[in-house]
């Protein structure tokens, strides 16, 4: 399937030559991976909507691995085969490694587990192979918290959108954590969108950054309690995908959200909610 003049690749098994030679795929692009979660796979409307802006913005080869045969079992039956899905996860890439990509020009997205395979995954790489970035929404919490993993190992920079306090993970190693909404704990939207939760609400966030400025608050709003580094906020700086990582960003970013779609607040309601920025 072709999108915006960018080849498309959906995937249950290790990649040979030909089938990356039929994806119109070729080594010389850059690439992406996509990740999804318990319970999803990869004809999920979040998952074709994030390939359709990583194919407009990015562009490039995307490719979203489907796991969902493994993920349409109960939690701790997925959870239970981590490693075995890591490591058919890693066998794809080093395919693509060999067959010529270029891990430098590489990023990788996970949502909840997918967000935790993509750490694992992307630590695994090491020190062979090292990816430039990765993004994680609300990677999952349950299962995994609280084991102390250092997630920035994962690749050069490492980006974690934080959005729940039921499902998340409580472990914010990323080089850069973005707190949506309030403290990064819960979304005020919920209040409209229920059926998908704070949780769910991360990757149509993350989603929107592609097209609507989230703006970033430059100090956490007081009822946010953190023991953590929190990053220095240049002026009207927004989140999202970054191509070129700022690396003068690091730390937990705090973003409030709004009640409705697209979930942004305007500089004008920041400066009313928060009486700053």
């Amino acid at each position: 399937m072709e999108l915006n003049n960018t080849k498309t690749l959906e995937t249950p098994v290790p990649l040979n030559e030909f089938n990356l030679a039929n994806s119109g795929c070729l080594p010389t692009e850059k690439f992406s991976v996509v990740l999804h979660g318990w319970i999803q796979s990869c004809s999920d409307e979040w998952a074709i909507e994030l390939i359709e802006r990583l194919s407009f913005y990015r562009r490039g080869c995307v490719i979203c691995i489907d796991y969902s045969t493994a993920a349409s079992s109960s939690y701790m039956r997925l959870y239970s085969n981590f490693d075995h899905i890591t490591e058919v996860i890693v066998s794809i890439l080093v395919s693509l490694f060999r067959y010529g990509f270029d891990p430098s020009r590489g990023f990788m997205f996970g949502f909840s587990f997918g967000g935790q395979l993509a750490s694992a995954v992307g630590r695994a790489l090491q020190p062979h192979f090292t990816l430039q970035n990765i993004d994680t929404c609300d990677m999952a919490g349950p299962g995994f918290d609280p084991i102390d993993v250092d997630h920035s190992k994962a690749a050069r920079h490492v980006q974690c959108f934080h959005s729940s306090r039921d499902k998340g993970t409580f472990i914010y190693s990323c080089h850069r954590n973005i707190m949506l909404g309030s403290c990064g704990l819960s979304q005020p939207s919920i209040a409209s969108q229920s059926h998908l939760g704070s949780h769910g609400l991360c990757v149509d966030i993350y989603i929107n950054t592609f097209d609507y400025p989230f703006y970033a608050l430059s100090t956490p709003p007081s009822e946010c309690l953190t023991f953590s580094k929190v990053a220095k906020i240049p002026n009207h700086y927004t989140v999202g995908y970054e191509e070129d990582f700022n690396k003068q960003i690091t730390g937990k970013v705090y973003v409030p959200t709004s009640l409705h779609y697209p979930y942004n607040l305007s500089k004008r309601e920041l400066r009313i909610l928060f009486g700053k920025n």
